[in-house]
């Protein structure tokens, strides 16, 4: 009797053991959670390993892993032992592990990280690692435009003439400043015009104004009025376009994480942006640059990554007469920040399951129940 009872307690025991491990096996393969509760899932057909791809995005690559693409950070095994150990690069080989039963990418092959350079040629590392997002759609948008304060704009220096009596300014016209303080150190200077004004949806307060970039100069005399040779002009430059210091040599960091936004408010979008798009569109799609009514003040950073919710439509109700019902928002894409101004930002919409427009919400992925 003795040797039954222990044959029986090991055979549930063996049991027990398959089935532990089962469930295992399904939470590895379809997610799981850290210590501060963030569920990682795993997307369906991810691979176990994958070669970094000239023209691949992190974006991309995150998202062939996981189905909530910003969750990156989460699951990035970097090495800390290296300088800029987040930057990924074309021939880096990734392979998914796992570290007592949650999922980690981590990196076990370098690609190339050198390039021979011609006596003319200057580029810096960070140029050859991937992008977070496309460069060649956020580029204009993030060293050019730029966005300021409703009163800051009156305050600017402004073109007061045009050499050689000339009624337009291009590459290679001298301008005439009025309102640069003599003695600055600033040498370089974009020229801007006025752009639109954007307001908040909610109180119509203007929460900042666009600047539109023309072109480009370095100062030749300084005095009232000082003079600026135009270098490179994309656009006519007229009397009255205001002038602004700029950097001689703009270093952009397009390398940063996708993170879900920590912003525990909705926003809108009020903007778009995209090269091509006619004044007064409203629709907006993939790999559309727009403007959310949000920013630095707000909290938002470089990298934060929303839901974007397109509004519900408003139905009469079929059963009771004059009545009407408001049908809930859908979670209808994605889009991420790349360039935050005060109370405004640029992002890109990354992806969507529908056509979206001006007026649709946002929401961090954290606020996606409340």
């Amino acid at each position: 009797m003795k040797k039954n009872n222990t044959l029986f307690a090991f055979t549930v025991l063996a049991l027990l053991l398959s089935i532990t491990s089962l469930s295992l096996a399904d939470s590895l393969a379809e997610g799981a959670t850290s210590n501060n509760e963030t569920t990682i899932k795993l997307k369906p057909g991810h691979p176990q390993q994958y070669t970094v791809q000239k023209g691949d995005t992190l974006w991309d690559i995150s998202g062939k892993f996981l189905e909530q693409p910003w969750y990156w950070p989460e699951i990035w095994q970097a090495n800390k032992q290296i300088e800029n150990p987040n930057l990924i690069y074309p021939g880096d080989h990734l392979t998914l592990i796992y570290i007592d039963g949650r999922p980690y990418i981590t990196r076990d092959k370098y690609g190339k990280r050198t390039v021979h350079l011609s006596p003319k040629t200057r580029i810096a590392e960070l140029d050859l690692a991937i992008p977070t997002i496309p460069l060649d759609i956020i580029a204009p948008y993030l060293t050019k435009n730029r966005i300021v304060n409703p009163h800051e704009y009156n305050q600017l220096p402004y073109i007061v003439g045009i050499s050689d009596n000339h009624l337009s300014a291009s590459t290679g016209n001298t301008i005439y400043v009025k309102g640069i303080p003599t003695g600055a150190n600033d040498k370089n200077f974009g020229v801007y015009r006025s752009g639109t004004y954007y307001r908040s949806p909610k109180t119509n307060k203007v929460l900042g104004h666009e600047l539109i970039y023309l072109g480009k100069g370095h100062l030749l005399k300084s005095g009232s009025p000082s003079s600026i040779l135009i270098e490179k002009a994309k656009a006519e430059i007229f009397r009255k376009h205001r002038v602004i210091p700029i950097a001689k040599n703009t270093v952009v960091d397009a390398n940063f994480l996708p993170k879900a936004s920590l912003m525990k408010k909705s926003a809108s979008i009020i903007g778009v942006l995209t090269v091509g798009i006619q004044p007064g569109v409203s629709m907006v799609g993939s790999m559309d640059v727009v403007v959310i009514d949000a920013g630095l003040k707000d909290g938002i950073e470089i990298g934060d990554v929303f839901n974007i919710y397109k509004k519900g439509n408003v139905e009469d109700d079929p059963i009771q007469k004059d009545a009407q019902i408001q049908l809930p928002d859908e979670n209808s894409g994605n889009l991420m920040v790349f360039r935050p101004f005060n109370h405004l930002s640029y992002a890109l919409v990354l992806d969507t399951k529908t056509s979206l427009r001006i007026g649709d919400v946002i929401k961090s992925p954290l606020m996606e129940n409340e």
